[in-house]
């Protein structure tokens, strides 16, 4: 590659960067791409607590309650 998740984490841990928003959460997709592990994985760093919900629509209403109203830093690396 060209460096391009390196660059996105010397951004994402940067103390500037990090002030700048309310909460910030760093989630590798990869090339099996699941929207439900997604989600679950944003949740969990948002919280920083263990998710067990596997029911996509409660989770999707859960991850918007978690933002709604904050600044918040979402990294979905190595998209495919």
């Amino acid at each position: 590659g060209v460096g391009k998740t390196t660059l996105a984490q010397l951004l994402y841990n940067d103390e500037q960067v990090t002030e700048h928003f309310d909460t910030n959460a760093w989630v590798c997709v990869s090339e099996q791409y699941e929207g439900l592990r997604v989600i679950k994985t944003l949740i969990e760093e948002i919280t920083k607590k263990p998710c067990d919900n596997l029911e996509m629509n409660s989770l999707e209403v859960q991850l918007r309650q978690q933002l709604i109203g904050k600044r918040f830093l979402l990294v979905l690396d190595d998209v495919w």
